[in-house]
């Protein structure tokens, strides 16, 4: 942080002039007596200062963690959403349908942003920065198991407790018991008493079951009826065939592929964690190694974990899963994924709510450094605010995954074949639409071959594509109509900035990320994630602006700066460890200065004002004329005093393909890929002679290619010669 923002900071803090220098009426108020706090403390906003321009915010639920009761998830996040309002002018209303300010989701691995989740543990969830789209959403990852932070929270329903949360252990029949059970009932429904003692106090509700209800599907709460057909198969209990999201459902009639109504099943209290039965509940008593457990154990493990069976055999099923631990706090978390999502980033103080590790707190109370951030962002609040109940949603909001389960293939899909050095994939990927069909030139007169440089140059959806001051170009092919454009930046990609200093398209996803200063955005269809401090993606303030990328497959990219290069992991958005290294080290004689590096039909390019370099040169100069004479494309004449004094690069032009012509003059000899050129090299193959120096021209006539340069041919003939 600058000296001039902690001044400014601390100066609207103290109801100073707000002038960021150290002036006579700031340090007299810095010599005053005062609390020992200090008036700037090490809490982070987002670059730009990022937060909402309106005070009253909405929020809405997506869909709900199978962990916890709705009520309960609603209740944690209403009071995490207070926890902000109660020290500053916001206030926060719950919708039900619509788009909402800040839309709070749960998902697993990759759930459609761009950020993919990595199981359980690990990344509890993520949120973004204030503004419009994705922009301040909240997403936690449902892999994780979600209680209040103290262990399993059941809260009950119908009964005579008026929906009171299960209290274990509770005695039952003079036994304790510290999970629900169906003991006492033929119907088979699990139950738990909601005093320590139902003996003595007879306070008792349903515990959470697929007999009992169902979330969302299409069936409006009705429970399970087991068994049902799917398919053509009986199910007696909640599957997750027929779905990717590895969402549990059922039928909620006697044969879904007749009636096609269905519901997701609630997690039982005794729901496994990972494993290989995911949210099935534990059958007790099962059988292990010839012994009866009923009780989870750890048994069989040298971790210690507690596990149990989810049939009553693992000797014969081998279905298991962990038992559940005390899990995260949704409370907690959601807190500080809100704080996110109202424009601080994480702060260095280990006791402060916006601190990036999770630990629980019993008595939480919200940290100095964090009432410092949200109050620099916006004001000092009045006090804790009444609140009006939300009304109560006409429908249950449906869970995220909607479709229908689909019926099993009778055989294996196959994937699609793909090309040599093509990334294939048995899930389909949302591509990144190219530009709105048939896009307006904003300025059909600027000529793309006459710009001498570019700002980013790289592909995209096989097309090449030049950025320049807020417009761009497109070249598709060799064998389409050539380049196309200017294109407006701002219609295509709405709110990037007019000067861009690199742009990739990565090659699973289809997502294309562009850097300009430190900052980056992510376009994934119509949906933009930014901007972002580069920094997020572990590259140090020790670089400059990026000049390019290079894709390496496997969802590697480097990143190119100056004279260092980073690789970056596209999936976990992180810099590998051990970078940045020197250019030079790996790409040794590329230019420094290269002002676009990018990667086009497989191969790396490094340009530098008119010039590219490629890897991989030289190649026999009969295969670079044979090539030259089948498909040189040309830009017209072109003053020589844009050539290239290195071997082996060649004019950006060329790479652009530009207008094709006869009877035009090429600066440049095209090799076996369009743009490869090849300066001072000896031929492999007769019978054309040595080139010693660099052709001054050559040119294309109809069925004659003619070569011109000053060097002496042997036998003393020189100057023009004919292929």
């Amino acid at each position: 942080m600058s000296l001039g923002k902690a001044l400014l900071k601390m100066q609207k803090q103290l109801g100073l002039e707000e002038t960021g220098e150290l002036d006579a009426a700031t340090l007299e108020a810095m010599r005053a007596p005062r609390c020992g706090v200090p008036d700037v403390g090490t809490f982070l906003t987002f670059e730009g200062d990022l937060k909402w321009d309106h005070m009253d915010l909405t929020y809405r639920v997506m869909n709900y963690s199978p962990d916890l009761d709705r009520a309960v998830i609603d209740d944690a996040f209403r009071r995490a959403f207070q926890v902000w309002s109660d020290v500053t002018p916001l206030t926060f209303t719950q919708i039900y349908s619509g788009e909402a300010d800040i839309m709070i989701m749960f998902g697993t691995q990759e759930h459609g942003d761009g950020y993919p989740f990595d199981g359980k543990d690990g990344l509890l969830a993520h949120a973004f920065p204030p503004g419009k789209g994705i922009q301040g959403d909240a997403h936690f990852d449902d892999d994780e198991f979600w209680t209040l932070g103290t262990g399993l929270v059941v809260k009950t329903r119908h009964g005579n407790a008026n929906g009171a949360e299960c209290h274990f252990p509770f005695i039952f029949e003079g036994r304790s018991y510290s999970r629900c059970t169906t003991e006492g009932r033929k119907d088979g429904l699990p139950w738990c008493a909601t005093t320590s003692n139902y003996d003595r106090d007879k306070k008792y509700g349903f515990c959470p079951s697929e007999l009992l209800y169902t979330n969302g599907g299409n069936s409006d709460g009705a429970p399970c009826v087991f068994p049902f057909v799917f398919d053509g198969a009986s199910y007696d209990t909640c599957t997750t065939d027929g779905r990717s999201d590895g969402y549990r459902w059922c039928a909620t009639t006697s044969s879904f592929d007749q009636d096609k109504k269905y519901g997701f099943c609630p997690n039982r209290d005794t729901a496994v964690i990972g494993g290989n039965s995911q949210g099935d509940p534990c059958v007790f008593p099962f059988t292990f190694l010839g012994q009866s457990y009923s009780a989870c154990t750890s048994q069989g493990r040298q971790d210690g974990k507690l596990w149990c069976a989810t049939t009553s055999n693992y000797d014969t099923d081998k279905k298991w899963g962990f038992c559940p631990d005390r899990g995260y706090s949704i409370f907690l978390v959601a807190a500080h994924e809100f704080g996110h999502a109202l424009g601080l980033d994480h702060s260095s103080v280990r006791e402060a709510l916006m601190y990036p590790m999770y630990s629980y707190i019993q008595d939480f109370q919200l940290h100095p450094d964090d009432i410092q951030g949200i109050q620099y962002l916006y004001g000092r609040g009045s006090g804790p605010k009444p609140t009006v109940p939300a009304p109560a949603p006409t429908e249950e909001p449906q869970p995220i995954p909607t479709e229908e389960p689909q019926p099993i293939p009778t055989e294996e899909p196959q994937p699609i074949p793909t090309e040599a050095g093509s990334t294939s994939t048995t899930e389909e990927e949302e591509e990144t639409p190219e530009p709105t069909v048939g896009p307006i030139p904003v300025d059909p007169s600027r000529d793309a071959c006459m710009e001498k440089n570019f700002d980013a140059i790289t592909e995209i959806n096989g097309e090449l594509y030049f950025f320049k001051d807020g417009k761009y170009w497109t070249y598709s092919s060799f064998w389409k109509s050539g380049v196309q454009g200017a294109f407006s930046v701002a219609d295509t990609w709405p709110g990037l900035p007019d000067t861009i200093d690199a742009v990739f398209q990565d090659l699973l996803t289809k997502r294309v990320f562009f850097f300009a200063g430190r900052q980056f955005w992510v376009f994934s269809g119509k949906s933009v994630l930014g901007p972002r401090g580069i920094e997020k993606l572990g590259i140090g303030k020790e670089a400059g602006r990026l000049s390019g990328a290079l894709q390496r497959g496997r969802g590697k990219v480097l990143l190119f700066s100056g004279e260092s290069y980073w690789r970056l992991d596209v999936k976990v958005q992180r810099v590998d460890k051990g970078y940045p290294r020197a250019t030079d080290d790996v790409f040794t004689g590329i230019p420094l200065d290269a002002r676009n590096v990018f990667l086009y039909q497989g191969e790396w390019n490094l340009a530098g004002g008119w010039c590219v370099f490629r890897p991989g040169l030289p190649e026999p100069l009969m295969a670079l004329l044979r090539f030259l004479v089948q498909h040189a494309r040309v830009c017209g004449e072109w003053p020589w005093d844009r050539t290239c004094h290195q071997p082996w690069w060649v004019p950006m032009v060329e790479l652009a393909g530009c207008q094709q012509g006869a009877g035009c003059h090429v600066p440049v000899m095209l090799g076996q890929e369009p743009g490869w050129v090849l300066y001072g090299q000896t031929p492999a193959d007769p019978p054309f002679p040595p080139y010693l120096s660099l052709p001054r021209q050559v040119s294309l006539l109809p069925g004659q290619l003619l070569l011109e340069d000053d060097t002496a041919l042997p036998g003393g003939q020189g100057g023009l010669r004919q292929v």
